[in-house]
């Protein structure tokens, strides 16, 4: 702006233009200072359709004493203005505590102390309102749903899965929901941001044929799990049907949730397993649960999966092939386990019970006996047994039924070798087929 110096002592000034030019500045900052900051303009005939004029030095005046920035302030001579040195003091001490307050609130959001700034660690359930903590246990944010399936409980064994899914550096949160009454029925996967802005939902499953039958799209998630595949990462999900046998393992994007590719499995899978087997640098996916697609009690399976599922050979099957795939194949190794007399006349479900891949690469594999126990195998990255063994109560528990008359044969020398000698094939066959009484 111009000095009081650059301009006489008092001169009329007729116009927009002028007053602007005598300030120093555009003749839109003159009109906004006029209606917001008392700046001293007057018109002939009133109205804010009158002519308007000022006068320099008033303008002069008025910008030297710093007139306060706020709308509608008194042009009263009686109120005492802050001089520009003052004014330029408040700006410069407003700006100090906004510099202030951002490094703070930086700090607080570091520290965790604002809610919105902590990091997801951990969650709780208070009836079907989903909690997600802090590693301190202060609460992030909370999301109420519709209630939960009476079965979400036992049906679906990883609820909540907190991890940066997508490599941003942020934690996302996963959450397996089963709502009680939905259409369409089924579980979902939803996917929410480290401050609960949901991301992407995903329906599990879809309807399917696999011979002769067809399976609604009815499903509850099982296990999550974040794996890379060349080098980017994905969300992998396993999901089981709600009544029948198809079990769906899924690739998902984690920018969407959309579906990359699926392997379909004639049975329900229990456990997964992400490990490179093979040493070359990717992991490959082990899983393990039950194949009964058919009437009967089934076996106990492992499934050995590519990253990504393509990379597994699919070889057709021969015909007059008694084990066709009867989900479509995919596997890059298979195998069932032997069902035991004791789970036959008992009627157990022979589920594997565990597995894990040992430090030093071999699988290790449990099927579980009534009251405790079971039998444990070593195998190797193809699935050859390496070596095996049965819990003692095995034969005890064979006696006992014999005598009870529930089996009709003693435990012999044989019988029990055949239970450490697992069954390959090249994809999953129905393990409920009479063919494999043979083996």
């Amino acid at each position: 702006m111009r000095s009081l110096e650059e301009v006489p002592k008092r001169r009329i000034l007729h116009s927009w233009k002028e007053i602007a030019e005598c300030l120093g500045v555009t003749v839109r900052s003159v009109q906004r200072w006029e209606k917001a900051n008392a700046l001293p303009v007057y018109r002939q005939g009133g109205g804010a359709r009158g002519r308007v004029f000022a006068y320099s030095d008033e303008l002069l005046k008025w910008a030297e004493s710093g007139e306060p920035q706020d709308e509608g302030a008194s042009r009263s001579p009686d109120v005492e203005r802050e001089p520009a040195s003052g004014r330029l003091r408040w700006l410069l001490a407003a700006a100090s505590l906004a510099t202030l307050l951002a490094v703070a609130g930086g700090a607080w959001w570091r520290s965790g102390w604002l809610p919105f700034g902590r990091v997801p660690n951990g969650f709780r359930f208070e009836d079907s309102r989903l909690v997600i903590l802090d590693a301190n246990g202060r609460v992030c944010w909370q999301k109420q749903f519709p209630s939960f399936d009476p079965e979400f409980e036992t049906q679906v064994h990883d609820k909540v899965l907190i991890a940066d899914i997508d490599g941003d550096g942020r934690r996302e949160v996963l959450f397996n929901f089963v709502p009680e009454h939905v259409t369409p029925p089924g579980g979902s996967l939803l996917c929410f941001d480290d401050r609960g802005r949901e991301r992407w939902a995903h329906h599990y499953g879809q309807t399917r044929t696999f011979g002769e039958r067809t399976f609604s799209a009815n499903y509850r998630g099982r296990l999550i799990r974040t794996v890379k595949v060349d080098g980017r990462p994905r969300v992998l999900t396993v999901a089981n049907h709600h009544i029948w046998y198809p079990s769906q393992t899924a690739l998902l994007d984690p920018a969407t949730g959309g579906l990359i590719e699926e392997y379909w499995h004639p049975g329900a899978i229990s456990h997964c397993v992400v490990h490179d087997l093979d040493g070359d640098g990717q992991d490959e996916v082990v899983l393990a649960g039950i194949n009964n697609p058919g009437e009967g009690l089934g076996h106990g399976a492992v499934a050995v999966l590519k990253l990504p599922f393509l990379k597994a050979p699919r070889p057709q099957p021969a015909n007059g092939d008694p084990f066709p795939p009867i989900t479509g194949g995919g596997e890059l190794a298979y195998m069932l386990f032997p069902l035991s007399d004791i789970a036959r006349v008992l009627g157990i479900l022979p589920t594997v019970a565990h597995l894990n891949v040992e430090p030093d690469g071999r699988i290790l594999v449990e099927t579980m006996l009534p009251e405790s126990g079971g039998i444990v195998y070593y195998l190797d990255s193809r699935l050859k047994v390496l070596e095996w063994r049965a819990s003692d109560n095995l034969a005890p528990l064979h006696t006992r039924l014999y005598r009870q008359h529930l089996l009709d044969h003693a435990l012999t020398p044989a019988e029990f070798a055949s239970l450490g000698q697992p069954r390959y094939f090249a994809a999953a066959p129905d393990g409920n087929s009479p063919l494999l009484g043979k083996f």
